[in-house]
């Protein structure tokens, strides 16, 4: 009998068999294509009852979880290699549950890349499917459901991270221009560089104006001592894809997953800003080639608690070409090199005196608000060992960014979100037109956050929900009655704000408790009418047993 290896995505299935085949494992694959089980997606009726459970919730397919079973049936061993992120860990409970009567103890896989050498680290450390790590995607999943389906009303969509992003663009006023200035250095050196949003003070003519100025040089003021740039997770890499390759955060998000499936990028959808020493060691042999001086000693590390290793190349990468010249996927792959090779150098910060820009703009006419706010940015430049993309000699200039890569920029920085749903959240929050192309507030913006609860526009709301259903409580895998999910989301709502809480609980407090629904219940054997009508006929004359 083969193996069989369960995974997400049709895309890879291909590739995954091939490299199976060179280790000399003899297995299939199967795709779930996404979430096995689903709400429906209108948000009335709410489908939670009063104990918080999903009695809506159903098998997608109905064929297509057949046919896993089917497969699951001729396997010798199950190995469940859905993405190692929160919705990964769901649909592997899921898939658990399915095929629970036939293959009670399948095995996890989390893949770190689609590299023969990743694949094969990953079946190594296999364990079993647990209940516990599908516990705060499904707990997730109920109360976004609930706070969507209690607040939305009259056209306008509340969601506990869409909303919290609003209030924060509203707080913040975030910007797409970002001026840069250069002044030279009076040791003859590298430049000094300031850059800033801007913003009050400053206005588009000022900052135009700024640009245009011959800054004079300027004495060196301190220094910090050696650091290195840790490593980029998915978030800074769709920002700087932005800002680099002009890349939506769609179109980066997209890239990443096809070079991931394509065993040409580790897993990308990773919250870290580091990498193991084990997985450096392999990725510097890449790396070292390009000519650059690179220590992986240098690179962060992954905290031990982090799943994944920020996300690096897999296979040769050419870090001395130009990104922009390459296409969106190869160059998105160079430019992370690019920036690894950066990770794994120290280079010294140096801090300019700017006395002289005080004096230069005040004689100039600049408003004594632009001119402090101007010699008050912190003007640095860097010394060590070049690296790959480093710009020598840059010029002052206006840098007109892309909206969609400001507002991901913000939402990362406000802790909203999380790797696998940065760009779904900020893909839809443009399409609803609540920002102009400058990030103002339009109209609808406006009426949205005035029809919008309070503290849903407030972002520790967001992340204390998000941080609450990741570390979960006590005791909630311990009632063989409820699942921990349910537990979970019911203690989460009754600690949140008075204004949340109440019309959330009144939402399910009628809702009648359900039965836990039977994931095996569509594949068990059914009684046909002949039969039933036979065992009907031989219990009338069955003997009757005496009074």
């Amino acid at each position: 009998m083969t193996d069989l290896f369960v995974i997400e995505a049709p895309g890879k299935a291909r590739l995954l068999e091939e490299l199976l085949r060179k280790m000399g494992v003899d297995a299939r694959v199967q795709a779930t294509k996404g979430h096995l089980y689903e709400m429906p997606e209108r948000l009335t009726p709410l489908g939670i009852d009063s104990r918080f459970r999903e009695f809506e919730r159903k098998l997608r397919d109905e064929v297509l979880g057949q046919r896993i079973r089917d497969e699951v049936s001729k396997a010798a061993r199950v190995f469940i290699a859905t993405d190692a992120d929160a919705e990964g860990d769901v649909i592997a409970w899921d898939v658990a549950e399915l095929i629970s009567d036939i293959c009670p103890e399948p095995l996890r896989v989390r893949l770190r890349g689609m590299d023969e050498e990743s694949v094969r680290e990953s079946i190594g450390t296999a364990g079993p499917v647990t209940k516990r790590d599908a516990v705060a995607g499904r707990t997730r999943a109920i109360v976004d459901r609930m706070i969507g389906a209690v607040f939305s009303h009259d056209g306008i969509a509340v969601g506990r991270v869409r909303t919290a992003m609003l209030g924060v663009m509203d707080k913040t006023s975030p910007t797409t221009r970002r001026l840069r200035l250069v002044a030279p250095s009076k040791d003859g050196g590298r430049p000094w560089v300031a850059e800033c949003d801007v913003k009050d003070p400053l206005d588009p003519k000022i900052a135009h104006d700024l640009a245009k100025v011959d800054f004079p040089a300027l004495d060196f003021r301190a220094s910090t001592k050696p650091i290195s740039t840790p490593p980029a997770h998915m978030g800074d890499i769709m920002v700087r894809a932005g800002d680099k390759l002009d890349m939506s955060p769609k179109e980066a998000n997209r890239s990443l997953q096809r070079l991931y499936e394509a065993g040409r990028m580790s897993y990308p959808r990773a919250g870290s800003r580091g990498i193991s020493k084990s997985v450096m060691r392999k990725v510097a042999k890449a790396l070292k080639q390009a000519g650059y001086k690179f220590d992986e000693e240098t690179v962060k590390e992954k905290a031990p608690g982090e799943v994944h290793d920020a996300p690096y190349p897999l296979g040769k990468v050419e870090v001395q070409r130009d990104p922009v010249k390459q296409g969106h996927e190869e160059g998105l792959r160079t430019m992370v090199g690019r920036d690894l090779v950066k990770a794994g150098q120290q280079h010294v910060i140096q801090v300019a005196a700017t006395d002289a820009i005080r004096a230069h703009l005040s004689k100039l006419g600049f408003a004594r608000e632009a001119v402090e706010h101007v010699a008050s940015l912190h003007w640095r430049r860097e010394e060590g060992p070049r690296y790959p993309g480093q710009e020598t000699w840059p010029e002052s200039e206006v840098i007109e960014r892309r909206p969609d890569t400001v507002v991901l920029e913000t939402t990362i920085k406000a802790g909203l979100g999380r790797p696998s749903t940065w760009e779904r959240h900020v893909t839809k929050f443009m399409e609803l037109g609540l920002v102009d192309d400058e990030l103002a507030l339009t109209g609808k913006g406006r009426a949205w956050i005035a029809g919008s609860p309070q503290d849903l526009l407030d972002p520790r709301i967001s992340i204390a929900i998000e941080n609450a259903c990741e570390k979960g409580i006590a005791g909630m895998m311990d009632d063989p009655n409820r699942e921990p999910w349910e537990i979970l989301s019911e203690r989460i709502v009754q600690a949140l704000p008075e204004q949340i809480r109440r019309p959330l609980v009144e939402a399910v407090v009628n809702e009648a408790p359900r039965a836990k629904a039977d994931p095996l219940a569509p594949y068990r054997p059914t009684v046909g009418l002949d039969e039933a009508l036979e065992r009907r006929r031989e219990y009338a004359m069955r003997p009757r047993m005496p009074e």
